[in-house]
């Protein structure tokens, strides 16, 4: 998959091969689900059977993944998940990211992480969330997307943060992976929500730190997820590692955290050493 970095014209991407990305389950069960959300804040939310159908699917071929698998590794040695991954883990994803939830705002609508995150929301004229790259490219290929500014990053250009327009609804400082697989995202945001601290988590992707954000809001004495996204910083420490694989689509997750307090041996996270 090759990328374009500067701006053509109103155009992020040069080229993407959406084919191959359409004969990976896990990118086709994605794909199949962005279809099933409307942006607009304010209009009622209700999970459709077919939508929740997509959504299971999408969370099973995610869990057939080595990512994913490495994820519930790490999350199970750190007593954060149960030891059953095709059930309860299965069930934790689904609650965490699909399960229908009242709005920060507290303006009484319900939305899902996955939506907030993956596929955006508009609310009198702003962008919300909306920080998956293969949402952003189909966007800009359906012609729904005005880009304002272009701030390439560091990590081996796969940070990205740019100012855009979304139907007409303004985003500043939009921050997202480029090229990264959705279980990837899935798994490093899960990851961090659950095991890292409360609102930042430090990464190195490659050899460039980065920081994952994080941040939550308490529903009925839960937290869940607020939203999710990458930023690009000079950390004060080193939290996780994330090695870049430049060949596949699937990228592994390293995590090095060496000062988080429930860490005490040495583990595997996502084909990666944690100290």
């Amino acid at each position: 998959m090759k990328r374009a970095l500067l701006l053509q014209g109103n155009r992020l991407f040069s080229f993407v091969n959406r084919e191959k990305m359409e004969n990976i389950p896990t990118y086709r069960a994605f794909l199949e689900l962005l279809d099933f959300y409307e942006a607009e804040t304010s209009e009622p939310k209700e999970e459709t059977e077919r939508q929740y159908d997509l959504s299971r699917a999408f969370l099973n071929r995610c869990l057939e993944t080595d990512v994913m698998k490495e994820a519930h590794s790490f999350l199970l040695s750190r007593d954060l998940v149960r030891q059953s991954y095709k059930k309860d883990f299965k069930e934790l994803l689904y609650e965490l990211w699909f399960e229908l939830q009242p709005r920060p705002s507290g303006d009484g609508t319900e939305r899902s992480a996955f939506e907030h995150v993956f596929v955006g929301e508009t609310r009198n004229g702003l962008v919300l969330g909306f920080h998956n790259w293969v949402q952003l490219y189909d966007e800009e290929r359906l012609g729904n997307l005005n880009y304002k500014r272009h701030r390439p990053q560091a990590c081996d250009n796969r940070i990205i943060t740019i100012d855009f327009t979304w139907n007409n609804n303004n985003k500043t400082f939009g921050s997202f992976f480029l090229g990264t697989s959705p279980e990837f995202e899935l798994a490093i945001y899960t990851v961090c929500f659950l095991a890292g601290d409360e609102n930042e988590t430090t990464v190195i992707l490659g050899n460039k730190p980065a920081t994952i954000l994080t941040n939550a809001y308490r529903v009925n004495g839960q937290n869940q997820i607020g939203a999710c996204y990458p930023k690009f910083e000079k950390p004060e420490r080193k939290d996780v590692h994330v090695p870049i694989d430049h060949e596949e689509l699937i990228i592994p997750i390293d995590v090095e955290d060496t000062d988080h307090p429930r860490q005490r041996q040495k583990r595997k996270c996502c084909n990666c050493t944690i100290l």
